[in-house]
């Protein structure tokens, strides 16, 4: 196999409708430089002929460019010993999205899905010098609404509804977080492959026996080659993550390869926090009379996988539990959307900084949510290394989808495609059909749980979801749960008693306050959340000077959700004394949003409470990342700042943790232990002024069994001032979980200053001290300085410590919450 990289060399310009398009491409005039991987309006920004769209108002101003049809065009040779080979196959990874090619003035293939790779025979088209390769890219937007136009009108959640015919990002339609920036162009790499035969396929189907002592790796490798593939052997080889190998081999009949090997005693893949993450290795070799032909290598990581639907002791339906390697987990994380909105332009790097931004924060399981794309094999093997979990949509979201022949056939290939690619990460855990269809559908009185999918019913999408995405992951990756949607719980698809739910009962529907959140169980709450600004620095990359307040044209464009100003407002006021000026916005919502999470977690986490009793298995919060600049549900911004929510987020999910919840007489007091020892501890309690004078205190000895939440009983002060509850847990003597009660709302307070203090222990470590009761403490220093933890709750006599990494000499900023807003001082440290 001999690879032709067709990267260089492109030019790009607008396609004009009343010239022919071949006449289009023999003109020299309006050619830009294009990138391939590439989109449209990459090298429109490039050329400097439209604004930013990240910035001011732009998005608005640049909406004409999905509006239009663009070329794109290349010249190449190709080597002679490339040209003798058999076959000669141009390959697209992906075409964004209504295209047409054309090599050598010939039409050689019309695509109309983005998530489709193609292949394309090219052996009687190509010459080896001059070689013209032309892409016509034509408006996802105008062709869309010829088949709405069609077909009809669909309901939808989210960007113009003619999204539901066309098999291309949703998101890039505009979502309540994102702009509308229909893309265009080859958005994943372009080249010509030569080769006598290759391997086409390799499947890996990994089983490990239930008592974990034993598994079977079964490799099955299918191959292309037409006349030549007799006379060929393939030789596998089994790496073990010692190096030890395991080989097997022979002649290849009819096409296929199928060999499988027994491994004894396998080195695990464990989730993050459970064991490590180590690696099996299959290599293929194609060879015909010694010669090598193709080889191919596959990572694995071996697990046992389930997905545990059980009844629950004394609760109604059943619980919805993921178990590795026999042990159940607790699975909080995020949710995932694509990191920009032009995604040819995250890096394999980029993708590894925010996966090692959630594992650092605890996570668990990341969901890549259906709206966006299947994403690039740089996410999936980052979260391989960094023992997370993935739950995979498809991508379907917010939609009545049609089941049209043809739209099955393309919904299909493209499914088959991404099953293909990504099944042999371990870090996978679950196909799920779309995201929030069968709620849209439920709204809209069109779904029967008891009635059969049918395609031209109410509920059309239902055939995509119960039988052709089913079908084809029982076929190529059985070894995988499938789940119908998310959220999906039968015939109520928002079910809190069985399946996974999206809990937007807060902030969406009656905008209950977020302190309620632990009242809406679930037994996997896959979508829940709360707005926050940026980050200055963020806003100022996108605002102007004179529009950096908090009700600017600028901000208010940038807040995609419906409402979202006014429920933010809502938010702020129910809790806090509302800020004026943009720093305390910001602070506001971030604290509003880190209050929100945090309560969501620890009271959903208390209810996994052991065998039986796994009441809730899971909490995803809406969303890890942003694809732009924007106020949204995120917990870092567009360019990795971490907000205070991140910090509250990272401490509910560390494997100690401690919580405390208003009840008769004081507070109720639990802990959970997601490892799988039972643990010793000391837990501290105590309660304070807030002039910090001491209202009660205790200590405990408690032990906390594996893999469990435990109740620890009742704690309260008898004081006729308000008190916060605080709560520490000790092992060993150190301190591994904090948790604060504080009266609320928090705007009702009078909040002395704390007397924050700031002590250096290091080159980069930081000791803090109160003398009085501080809320939501907050440290900045200078650009890029990563904290290990922030956005802290301080009790008189505690002294956390804090790495903030490159810290060096220089100015700390320290906020917090004080009796007018936020509060602040600088500290030269």
């Amino acid at each position: 196999m001999q690879r032709l990289q067709l990267s260089d060399g492109w030019r790009l310009k607008e396609r004009r409708s009343d010239v022919d398009p071949e006449e289009e491409l023999a003109s020299s005039e309006g050619w830009l430089r294009a990138s391939v991987p590439g989109v449209v309006h990459q090298d429109l920004l490039a050329a400097g002929l439209i604004p930013d769209p990240f910035e001011r108002l732009n998005e608005l101003h640049v909406q004409w460019v999905g509006e239009r049809d663009w070329l794109y065009h290349c010249e190449f040779d190709v080597p002679e010993e490339l040209l003798a080979l058999p076959h000669l196959v141009l390959c697209f990874d992906g075409l964004d999205t209504f295209a047409t090619v054309w090599l050598n003035g010939e039409c050689v293939l019309e695509s109309d899905n983005q998530f489709v790779p193609a292949r394309v025979p090219v052996n009687s088209v190509l010459r080896q010098q001059g070689n013209r390769l032309s892409v016509l890219f034509e408006s996802a937007l105008r062709k869309g609404k010829e088949r709405e136009a069609e077909h009809g009108e669909a309901r939808v959640w989210n960007g113009d509804p003619s999204r539901v015919y066309v098999r291309k990002a949703q998101y890039h339609y505009g979502w309540d977080w994102g702009p509308c920036l229909l893309t265009a162009g080859p958005w994943r790499d372009v080249r010509l492959e030569a080769y006598t035969a290759r391997l086409s396929d390799i499947h890996c189907r990994v089983e490990v026996a239930p008592d974990l002592g034993s598994a079977t790796v079964s490799v099955q490798a299918e191959l292309e080659g037409g006349e030549e593939l007799s006379g060929l052997e393939l030789r596998l080889r089994l790496y073990d993550p010692s190096g030890s190998v395991d080989e097997a081999s022979g002649e290849v009949v009819g096409g296929t390869f199928r060999h499988t090997f027994q491994v004894s005693e396998p080195k695990l893949w464990w989730p993050r926090g459970h064991g490590e993450q180590v690696f099996y290795r299959v290599q293929a070799t194609l060879a015909r009379g010694g010669e090598g032909l193709d080889r191919r290598e596959v990572r694995l990581g071996l697990r046992r996988l389930r997905l545990a639907q059980e009844p629950l002791e004394g609760e109604q339906g059943s619980s919805f539990l993921f178990e590795v390697n026999n042990v159940p987990l607790f699975c909080g994380g995020y949710n995932w959307i694509p990191a920009d909105s032009f995604t040819p332009r995250i890096t394999p790097e980029r993708y590894r900084e925010w996966v090692s931004l959630a594992a650092e924060g605890n996570t668990q399981m990341l969901r890549v949510w259906g709206g966006g794309i299947y994403e690039d094999d740089s996410l999936y093997d980052a979260c391989d290394e960094l023992g997370i979990l993935v739950w995979q949509d498809f991508m379907f979201a917010c939609g009545m989808y049609p089941a049209l022949e043809w739209f099955q056939a393309s919904v299909r290939e493209e499914a088959r495609a991404a099953v293909r690619r990504l099944r042999h990460h371990p870090s996978i855990a679950l196909w799920c059909g779309n995201n929030e269809d069968y709620q849209i559908a439920h709204s809209l009185n069109a779904y029967d749980a008891g009635s059969q999918p049918n395609p031209s019913g109410p509920f059309p999408g239902r055939v995509i979801y119960e039988e052709v995405l089913p079908q084809v992951c029982a076929e190529l990756d059985p070894t995988r749960p499938y789940w119908l949607g998310s959220a999906y719980g039968g015939a109520n698809p928002n079910d809190g008693t069985q399946g996974d739910r999206h809990v937007w009962d807060v902030w969406h529907g009656p905008m209950s306050p977020y302190q309620k959140y632990p009242k809406y169980g679930s037994r996997f709450v896959s979508e829940f959340g709360m707005q926050a600004l940026p980050d200055r620095a963020m806003v100022e990359k996108f605002a102007t000077p004179a529009e950096r307040y908090p009700e600017s044209r600028t901000l208010e464009h940038h807040n995609k959700a419906e409402g979202g100003v006014r429920r933010l407002a809502v938010y702020l006021s129910d809790n806090l004394r509302l800020p004026s000026d943009l720093d305390s916005y910001i602070y506001g919502t971030q604290l509003v949003q880190a209050e929100a999470l945090a309560a969501g977690i620890r009271g959903w986490r208390r209810g996994w409470a052991g065998p039986d009793s796994y009441r809730c298995a899971g909490a995803l919060v809406w969303q890890l990342n942003d694809c732009w600049p924007v106020t949204s549900w995120a917990v870092a911004d567009y360019e990795l700042r971490p907000k205070a929510a991140y910090y509250a987020v990272k401490r509910e999910l560390a494997p100690l943790t401690v919580g405390l919840a208003p009840s008769v007489g004081g507070a109720a007091v639990w802990a959970v232990n997601s490892t799988s020892a039972s643990v010793g501890a000391s837990l501290q309690l105590s309660a304070w002024t807030l002039g910090g004078a001491p209202a009660a205190g205790e200590e405990r000895t408690v032990r906390l069994e594996a893999l469990r939440a435990t109740e620890l009983g009742t704690f309260g002060a008898n004081a006729d001032e308000p008190v916060v509850l605080a709560a520490r847990l000790l092992v060993d003597g150190q301190v591994v979980a904090r948790a604060a009660l504080w009266p609320e709302p928090l705007k009702y307070l009078a909040l002395p200053d704390p007397g924050i203090e700031l002590e250096r222990l290091g080159v980069d470590v930081l000791r803090l001290r109160a003398v009085r009761p501080a809320k939501c403490v907050v440290l900045s220093a200078r650009e890029g300085i990563p904290w290990s933890d922030n956005a802290l709750d301080l009790m008189p006599g505690e002294e956390p410590t804090v790495v903030g990494s490159g810290l060096r000499e220089g100015e700390v900023s320290v906020q917090w919450l004080g009796e007018r807003g936020v509060s602040s001082r600088v500290f030269r440290l």
